[in-house]
């Protein structure tokens, strides 16, 4: 009785599931792609489960897309990708809420807006969306280090 129970589980895990982006068009992912928000995101607090989704063409952007409603996504970028020297504490009771040993298992990545001039984009540092990918948990962190911005500039003038 125990295998079937598990092999349900599995086949729930695989299935294929579509979501028709306004954006970005149909996406097809399992249960497996899903990130669950701990909390929810500033703005977001209907909405749990995202997908980050990387494409060759649009690195080192990501695209971080609930998948319960089509309409809201967010253009993301690893943190670390743009600022080498990024280094926010991570207070324990976050590292605990996302199962993480240390702030090692976490990647923080920043939300950008991306306006009419490209050249322009900014990215949120203050207020990071720290991933622990292992175990598929998410949570917008607010800083408390004033060293970093809400807007803080991506491109160097």
């Amino acid at each position: 009785m125990q295998t079937n129970v598990s092999a349900k589980t599995k086949t729930k895990q695989m299935e294929k599931k579509v979501l028709y982006s306004l954006k970005y068009g149909k996406l097809e992912f399992t249960e497996n792609d899903i990130f669950y928000m701990t909390s929810p995101l500033l703005g977001f607090a209907h909405l749990s489960d995202f997908l980050l989704i990387s494409s060759e063409e649009h690195l080192p952007f990501y695209i971080y897309h609930s998948a319960e409603d089509p309409t809201v996504s967010f253009v993301v970028i690893d943190i670390k990708t743009f600022f080498p020297d990024y280094a926010p504490e991570i207070h324990k009771r976050d590292l605990k809420v996302l199962q993480a040993k240390s702030k090692d298992d976490l990647v923080l990545f920043g939300i950008v807006v991306v306006p009419a001039n490209p050249k322009e984009a900014t990215v949120n540092l203050k207020a990071p969306l720290a991933i622990n990918v292992q175990k598929k948990l998410a949570k917008q962190i607010i800083l408390e280090d004033d060293r970093y911005q809400i807007k803080t500039p991506l491109f160097k003038e």
